[in-house]
């Protein structure tokens, strides 16, 4: 191929500018710390509400049985002088209202609500709610 000159074959520039893959990783990383940090700040303000709200629910709840338990003895003495043998009680495991009509001279339970079948579901409801909800403050 006479008249065409054919440029030497040279091997291709090795020569790099300089890495700006490790310049555009470090605002990204930066940036992620942040908003971490946000977020660990708004979980710890979210649980210190939540915390402060369950002692506010706690301390609520202990009024309202406390008043329950007051009412259930008032009416327990109005109703000694009363012919029928009615008695009112909360059952302590499943926080229920109790009623139970028994025979004055005899003691014997003539109906008892709830049924002492329904009681010991409640009761047995109360005990798997441990088993099945893991409660952790």
């Amino acid at each position: 191929m006479a008249g065409v000159e054919q440029a030497p074959a040279t091997a291709p520039s090795l020569v790099r500018g300089p890495d700006t893959s490790s310049a555009v990783k470090k605002p990204d990383v930066q940036r992620n710390v942040k908003e971490a940090s946000l977020n660990a700040d708004k979980v710890r303000q979210i649980n210190t509400s939540l915390h402060q709200r369950q002692e506010m629910s706690a301390q609520e709840i202990g009024k309202v049985q406390q008043q329950i338990n007051e009412v259930v003895e008032t009416l327990n003495k109005y109703l000694k002088f009363s012919p029928s043998d009615l008695n009112f009680a909360v059952d302590e495991i499943s926080n229920r209202f109790m009623v139970t009509v028994s025979k004055e001279d005899t003691g014997e339970v003539i109906r008892q609500v709830p049924a002492e079948a329904m009681l010991r579901v409640a009761h047995n409801i109360e005990k798997l709610k441990g088993l099945i909800f893991d409660k952790t403050l």
